[in-house]
């Protein structure tokens, strides 16, 4: 339903602003209709969808992190249905949002500050023209979009995303005390548990995700202004799965080691998750598919940044 929600709201943006162009665009009124709609499609529904959408989020950190969560009884979380009892039978009707703060004062903040570097970074780095050098051009756009997730995780988002976790695969307390135990316990190193394994992971969705959408606009050159909405989201959105794909088992092998408390040794955590679940694949990729599902705003708020940068 969300998902459905979103085109019909790309849809009727899109037309409306297309009209406001052609038929009156020195009107006042067009002109407010305009900012009003792209106001909607840029922050206000994929913030609203990423409110709707956080259940299948706890849900997918709670598979993901089964294997060596100690809090969690064996088997309960081992299916997207039986997760959805397990946080049933915690018996309030906002647990499906354990964790919801931390998630919205880190997520629209973050995704437009990776934005905004990218822009930044990519003006700074040496250019490379696709006709000259086209190793050297890709290699430029997947560098600039690497080295914008990182910086971006260690000024924003990282710190919030472990008290995140903390709520979403505990069943009691809040984000102040989820921030305090992690302080108490492990100082503020805590905050950036595992960063050194999700280094590389983020590396790789930011700059598959970034650097591929610079890639996918390129290819296509002016055709791609024509494109409808619908269409660039669903490009975005393809892009953005595909770097969840190949950075989902670094994400998987820090949360486990953030969730197995008294030990710092990736080894020990691999040991334990790969044993647990009976296999390589089915460790690594634990909740890939409440990932998939909870991840629709991705594309949206790529192509919602460059129309900003268009109406700006």
């Amino acid at each position: 339903k969300l998902q459905f929600l979103y085109f019909i709201v790309i849809y009727f943006t899109n037309n409306m602003t297309s009209v406001g162009r052609v038929e009156a665009h020195d009107v006042p009124a067009m002109k407010l209709l305009r900012g009003a709609s792209h106001f909607v499609y840029t922050n206000a529904l994929p913030f609203g969808i990423k409110v709707g959408a956080y259940p299948m989020e706890r849900i997918r950190l709670l598979m993901q992190t089964q294997h060596t969560n100690t809090s969690i009884k064996g088997g309960s979380v081992s299916s997207l249905s039986r997760t959805m009892t397990h946080i049933k039978g915690e018996g309030s009707l906002l647990s499906p949002w354990r964790g919801v703060t931390p998630t919205l004062v880190r997520w629209l903040p973050s995704q437009y500050l990776v934005l905004f570097l990218k822009d930044l970074l990519s003006g700074w780095l040496p250019s490379y023209s696709k006709e000259d050098n086209y190793n050297k051009y890709i290699a430029g756009k997947l560098g600039s979009g690497a080295a914008t997730g990182i910086i971006g995780a260690i000024i924003w988002a990282y710190p919030l995303d472990v008290m995140r976790q903390q709520l979403a695969t505990k069943s009691s307390g809040t984000w102040k005390n989820a921030a305090g135990q992690i302080y108490s316990a492990h100082g503020i190193r805590g905050f950036y548990r595992g960063f050194t394994v999700d280094a590389p992971g983020l590396m790789i969705f930011r700059g598959v995700q970034l650097g591929g959408w610079d890639l996918v606009k390129d290819h296509y050159g002016k055709e791609w202004d024509e494109k409808s909405r619908g269409s660039k989201f669903l490009h975005g959105q393809g892009i953005s799965l595909m770097g969840s794909i190949c950075s989902y088992p670094y994400d998987t092998l820090r949360r486990n080691l953030i969730s197995l408390e008294g030990t710092n040794s990736y080894r020990e955590v691999l040991k334990a998750g790969i044993l647990n679940s009976g296999g390589i694949r089915a460790f690594f990729y634990a909740g890939f598919s409440a990932r998939v599902l909870s991840s629709f705003v991705n594309g949206g708020l790529l192509e919602g940044f460059d129309e900003w940068k268009r109406t700006r």
